[in-house]
């Protein structure tokens, strides 16, 4: 987990073992937003669910019944169209002749015409009967009337009572007739007939015979089937096809007589298997073999049987399983009575009824339609829930996850500097935030005080002496060059190289930083060579002119120039069997290096103005401070030259690469500065040498002995202090504490308030890093109110109490941090504020 991540931090936080881990927002806004949602949705569908299957029952019970009333009402017109029929055709003279031509119109106005038409008199005369089937009509022989079974003189019982204009109606039955015509002459038919009778008058008003027509059942089977049709008079929308619906008619006794069938087969036999699938009971009875007669104990049914000869139109809802048993149904059963006027006088009388059954479960369709949109309603509705909780709660803890950002830079920075939020972080980051900068800003003030005692009882340990020691020589090395100070890797092999060097007479060349001890090494050398005894001569190249440099090193002779009053031996003369040491060979021209090459390679010097060459025995050590092939490439040295010197190489190690010898040296050098100051038991302090060790020393040992001589002179006590060092050392807290009063670690800065007008002109103040020293900010202070500062100001603000080194080092340091710019060299440096640098374009 990177630790720059707040919301891993903020986890990681969480308390580990039997308590649980903190949820986030989003989590907590989801456990209880999204259960109460559903809840709510689901008891929203429930009550809608409750009440749409409330309405679309009632709305199925209402079609359900319409439709009853409709196929009832049809039939009732139908057996009504026959009723009239045979009332009108008794009004007429009956004969055979009339009876057939009523038929004969009959079909002709209707297309259909009715099966039997016959006519039963009262005296002996014989019976006229007509049979109407597929189109053919035939007049039965008296004969064949006989062979009608049953015969409709069976009724003349039933019928003998009736007045003019009644109608007496036969019960269902299946009657077979003989059918002879010339396709088949011995062919009978067997239809279920209903048969109308109606006495006959004559003119006198005395009833001659009975005339009566017998009904194929079919044809009002049919109109039950045309209404459940798409072929309806009354159709009005589609319905699904594949779910059972049908019509059934039952008689007053209950018997179930025929249901509705597909109206393409008008011809298919009268069944009634739908009734019979869902009911028990009896089937068939003498007459009519397909009539259906549910048990006793179907109570609903029976209901509707007696409800409906009360001449009362309902419905109620039957149960059914399905063939396996697995699952139970409810359907509607909506039924109305049939009504048939059977004398003008009377009211029509309930001659049977009508059942429309309703098996398509509208309701459990609906409700599982309703389901599936409830569900993906919820669905839908949980999945915006969850977007916008996520959405809120980013907003929501944005602000407070920059805020958690934010601390946890200030942590890891380890800077308690206070936090600033965006404007957007919200009402809850800001109360935090400023909760926060308070607890901050007293952490600061602790932190404070805390580097104040710190730096109080710091300062007091860094002002004690320390105890300083010479090592004792350890090796060879160390008792054979004791001018040489120092232990360590670098020094050893210094001081081993010496000592090879002084073993050979050969010439050597030594390279080192000004101040490394090039000289010691050089005396050192000749200390230990075989010329020991011979003169050491000394020359600094770099201290004389060409011409100057040529007559110390060669001499002359009287005479060779104006000035050259006596003779000059010159250093290779005076050194002849000694030793000749050239410091800052790298300053020599290269006229110089010529004649140098030209000694060094012949062993013979010729003095100015002399005509003979002598012959010297010098060894030549030389020493520089500069890289010599460096100024090989440059051009500035010849080549030739430095491989002639450089027989034997020795390297003077810079003194920041072993410092572990500063406390040895300082030591060496405060004893001589006792001797030159004429003080005894002068020491140093714990804060002064850790100065001295933490100084990067450019001058190398000779800057090192220079303070040490120096800061003797000047102290006034037993104990020289760091800040008597006069070094220039980047103010770090042990080092400052000794020599500073404690700082406030944010300093203050210049007022950022400018006049009206001048907001382009006004460079912005940056807050200042808390490790500037009281210089630097009096320097930074400086710039906002002048606009400008340079090292000689620095000392004037100062007081006079630091140098030069010390004013530019602050300032420079300023520079490096971006905080002020230079313009301007030499005399005329100054520094600005960075905006303020002038224009380059």
């Amino acid at each position: 987990m990177r630790p720059s991540d707040p919301k891993g931090r903020l986890h990681s936080t969480a308390v580990s073992g039997s308590k649980a881990a903190p949820r986030k927002l989003s989590t907590r806004l989801s456990l209880i937003l999204i259960p109460a949602s559903i809840l709510i949705l689901a008891a929203s569908g429930l009550s809608t669910y409750i009440a749409s299957s409330e309405f679309i029952n009632t709305a199925t019970e209402r079609v359900s019944r319409a439709h009853a009333t409709t196929t009832a009402h049809a039939l009732e017109t139908r057996m009504e169209g026959y009723r009239r029929e045979l009332l009108l055709a008794a009004q007429m003279p009956v004969s055979a002749s009339s009876m057939l031509r009523h038929l004969a119109e009959h079909r002709a106005v209707d297309g259909d015409t009715v099966t039997e038409f016959g006519f039963i008199p009262n005296h002996a005369e014989e019976h006229i009967v007509f049979v109407a089937h597929q189109g053919v009509t035939i007049e039965l022989k008296p004969e064949e009337v006989k062979e009608v079974r049953p015969n409709p003189v069976l009724f003349y019982g039933d019928v003998k009572n009736l007045k003019p204009g009644e109608v007496w109606l036969s019960p269902f039955k299946e009657v077979e007739y003989p059918f002879a015509h010339d396709d088949a002459p011995h062919a009978r038919i067997s239809l279920t007939i209903i048969r109308m009778f109606t006495p006959c008058m004559d003119a006198a008003g005395e009833v001659t015979g009975y005339l009566y027509m017998g009904i194929d059942v079919r044809k009002l089977r049919n109109v039950l089937s045309l209404y459940d049709s798409t072929k309806s008079p009354v159709y009005a929308f589609p319905r699904n096809p594949s779910v059972t619906r049908y019509t059934f008619f039952y008689d007053a006794e209950g018997w179930v007589i025929f249901q509705s069938e597909s109206p393409d087969t008008p011809e298919a036999p009268l069944s009634t298997l739908g009734v019979r699938a869902v009911q028990k009971g009896t089937l068939g009875r003498p007459g009519l073999p397909n009539a259906f007669k549910p048990l006793d104990d179907e109570t609903q049914y029976w209901n509707m049987v007696t409800e409906t000869g009360r001449g009362e139109r309902s419905l109620f809802h039957l149960d059914t399983a399905d063939k396996d048993g697995s699952e139970r149904r409810r359907h509607v059963v909506a039924f109305s009575p049939v009504r048939l006027r059977l004398s003008s006088s009377d009211t029509p009388q309930v001659v049977g009824g009508v059942a429309f059954v309703d098996r398509s479960a509208l309701v459990e369709s609906a409700g599982n339609r309703h389901l599936h949109i409830m569900l993906v309603i919820i669905a839908a509705a949980v999945a915006c829930i969850t977007f916008l909780i996520a959405l809120t709660t980013r907003l929501t803890t944005r602000g407070l996850m920059d805020l958690a950002s934010r601390v946890s830079h200030v942590r890891e920075e380890g800077r308690w500097e206070e936090i600033r939020l965006r404007n957007d972080a919200g009402y809850e980051a800001s109360l935090l935030g400023d909760s926060i900068n308070a607890m901050i800003a007293t952490i600061r003030k602790q932190l404070e005080e805390i580097r104040t005692k710190d730096i109080r009882i710091e300062s007091a340990a860094l002002k004690e002496p320390v105890a300083l020691s010479m090592d004792e020589p350890g090796q060879d090395e160390d008792v054979i060059c004791p001018e040489i100070i120092g232990s360590g890797p670098l020094m050893h092999a210094l001081k081993r190289d010496i000592v090879k060097a002084g073993q050979v007479d050969v010439d050597v060349l030594i390279e080192g930083e000004t101040g490394t001890g090039k000289q010691l090494a050089a005396e050192a050398v000749h200390r230990l060579s075989r010329r020991a005894g011979k003169p050491f001569i000394s020359i600094n190249c770099g201290e004389l002119d060409e011409n100057l440099l040529l007559d110390t090193l060669f001499g002359h002779v009287k005479g060779a120039f104006t000035d050259g009053k006596t003779d000059r031996r010159g250093a290779f003369l005076e050194a002849d069997d000694g030793t000749l040491f050239l410091d800052e060979i790298q300053s020599a021209s290269l006229k110089v290096q010529q004649a140098l090459l030209r000694a060094i390679a012949m062993r013979k010097v010729r003095p100015l103005g002399s005509d003979k060459e002598m012959e010297v025995n010098v060894r030549l050590i030389t020493a520089s401070n500069l890289d010599l092939k460096t100024l090989i490439d440059q051009g500035k040295f010849r080549e030739d030259l430095y491989y002639r010197l450089k027989v034997i190489t020795i390297q003077a190690p810079p003194l920041r690469e072993h410092l572990q010898n500063v406390p040895q040296l300082a030591l060496h050098f405060l004893k001589e500065a006792e001797h030159m100051a004429g003080r005894t038991s002068l020491s140093i302090s714990r804060g002064a040498l850790e100065a001295l060790l933490a100084y990067h020393w450019p001058g190398n040992i000779r800057e090192l002995k220079h303070v040490i001589i120096t800061a003797a002179v000047m102290a006034e006590g037993k104990v020289i202090q760091a800040e008597q060092l006069n070094l220039d050392l980047p103010d770090t807290p042990r080092l400052a504490s000794a020599a500073a009063e404690p700082r406030p670690a944010q300093p203050p800065v210049a007022s950022t308030v400018t006049p009206p007008g001048a907001e382009q002109a006004a460079p912005a103040v940056r807050p200042l890093p808390p490790d500037l020293n009281r210089r630097q900010i009096a320097a930074y202070e400086h710039v906002l109110r002048t606009g400008e500062i340079t090292s000689r100001e620095l000392i004037r603000l100062m007081g006079g109490d630091i140098s030069k080194r010390t004013a530019s080092y602050d300032i420079q340091d300023l520079v490096s941090r971006n905080l002020l710019f230079r313009v301007g060299r030499g005399p005329n440096t100054r520094y600005v504020l960075p905006e303020s640098e002038p224009d380059k374009g």
